[in-house]
């Protein structure tokens, strides 16, 4: 069997990066879905670190096998980039756990910072080590491996794995209870995959004796470590593959969300209908009715009173009047919302003289909108200005409003004195409640944060039902131009 592994050393590498490639595959052709949950929405990292560990594994099979055929120094070229991309994939994986931690941006924006130093400085240090020790670049590349898979590899898995068990309370929360065990055991076999990947290097200066060294585990088992590396890829790979199913299970939540709208429509112009051809004609022809005794009253003080009646009964058709018209609003569009918002911050100019910058983005590419869309984006941006005319101080407004097929993205923005207890805390926090229930009612997510400098950042995106991508579409921590109150 030993004598197996060792004739068969090529393919089981080939057949590790398979493993990963066909991972990154899966969920890459998922990545243009509209998603509102922070575990469908990351998946993407976990597959660009599957593409890129891939290409290094499948590196290490076939680099090898061009000594013969290419020179020294082209070799040696490859295997610096094979380093590279073995480097770059870990700290990938560090952003995918990064951003499962659901940390505010400022946190996101330390811990990328770290990993990227992390794995300069591994890269750094393995160069300086080489002149005093005489490594050439192959000892250099197995230097750095070893210490990018202690220094990195290790916390990026762990921190993915405890990403993913803290999601499975956002599963919940969705009503994906069905999706949550897939989540714990992706996070168990991250777990095992820190150990046989992380904890398990390949031979070179710095490589432990014994267990620690993939050549002394190959000598103690019999079983290549690339075998239970390829294992452990592929049950992420399965797994991750059923974590997909979050897409399908939106999509049902979006199609029953129609019917709902859908239902919802018919039933208010029933009622407008009824409102129209019964009420108001009941209303109308007790006010004639009641004019009528008006004119035949000899006492003038009860035909002025019946008269004052006559009045109110029309203030109130006019009342009905005026809701039948707003039951009769055409759906929501993106032109339509994007002037909507141009007014408010117009009016908001006018009444409290502060500084707004307003942009609207992408209109004519929106995809289709969910119901009184226009309705909850319009009064979040209203609690939002008014929160900031209320606890910013003097301060400038920077208000984004960005429409891709797949989303709706509403940023707020301002420079003043920062959140406080009003906005944060329990004692006046209506407001902001108000405004994660109107992001719920559209399937979307809201975020409230201290602003980079100062002030308060709120970011409102919501998923769009459509399959039609028209470029990449804008991440959500990346609307840094707007801010929300």
């Amino acid at each position: 069997m030993r004598e197996f592994f060792i004739q068969n050393e090529t393919i089981i590498l080939f057949a590790q990066g398979l493993v990963f490639f066909s991972l990154a595959l899966a969920v890459w052709l998922q990545r243009r879905r509209a998603t509102r949950l922070t575990l469908s929405s990351s998946l993407i990292w976990l597959a660009t670190f599957a593409f890129v560990e891939a290409l290094a594994i499948w590196g290490q099979a076939f680099i090898p096998i061009q000594r013969a055929y290419m020179e020294p120094g082209v070799i040696q070229v490859l295997e610096v980039v094979r380093t590279t991309a073995q480097v770059a994939a870990f700290v990938i994986l560090a952003q995918f756990g990064i951003r499962l931690m659901g940390w505010t941006q400022a946190m996101r924006r330390v811990a990328t910072a770290l990993s990227i130093a992390a794995a300069a400085g591994i890269g750094a240090g393995a160069a300086l080590a080489a002149g005093p020790q005489s490594w050439g670049v192959s000892e250099w590349e197995a230097a750095v491996v070893v210490m990018a898979r202690y220094g990195l590899l290790v916390p990026a898995a762990l921190l993915s794995a405890v990403g993913l068990w803290r999601q499975r309370a956002e599963l919940g929360d969705a009503g994906m209870t069905g999706i949550k065990p897939f989540s714990a055991a992706a996070a168990a076999v991250l777990v095992l995959y820190a150990v046989v990947a992380g904890t398990i290097v390949g031979p070179g200066p710095l490589s432990p004796p014994g267990l620690g060294n993939t050549e002394g585990w190959f000598d103690l088992t019999g079983l290549p470590i690339s075998v239970l590396q390829a294992m452990t890829g592929f049950a992420l790979a399965v797994l991750a593959v059923k974590l997909l199913e979050i897409f399908d299970a939106e999509a049902n939540q979006r199609m029953e969300s129609l019917e709902r709208a859908r239902a919802i429509a018919e039933e208010r112009a029933r009622f407008r209908r009824d409102l129209h051809d019964g009420t108001i004609q009941s209303i109308y022809a007790a006010g004639l009715h009641l004019e009528a005794v008006a004119i035949r009253c000899s006492d003038p003080l009860v035909r002025t009173e019946v008269r004052e009646v006559v009045a109110d009964l029309n203030a109130v058709t006019d009342g009905i009047r005026d809701y039948i018209r707003a039951l009769a609003q055409p759906p929501a569009t993106a032109d339509g919302i994007a002037a909507a918002l141009g007014e408010l911050i117009d009016r908001f100019r006018e009444e409290t003289g502060g500084e707004v910058r307003y942009t609207a983005d992408g209109v004519s590419s929106s995809g289709p909108l969910p119901e009184e869309a226009g309705q909850h984006v319009e009064q979040i941006l209203r609690e939002a200005l008014s929160n900031t005319a209320r606890h910013a101080g003097p301060c400038r407004v920077s208000v984004t409003l960005v429409f891709t097929p797949d989303e709706l993205d509403l940023v707020v923005s301002d420079d003043g004195v920062g959140p406080g207890p009003a906005l944060f805390g329990e004692a006046d926090g209506q407001g902001l409640r108000n405004m994660r229930e109107r992001a719920r009612r559209l399937g979307g997510r809201i975020g409230v944060e201290a602003a980079p400098g100062g002030g308060t950042r709120i970011a409102l995106a919501v998923p769009l039902d459509s399959d039609e991508p028209a470029g990449e579409p804008i991440p959500f921590e990346n609307l840094t131009e707007v801010t929300v109150r």
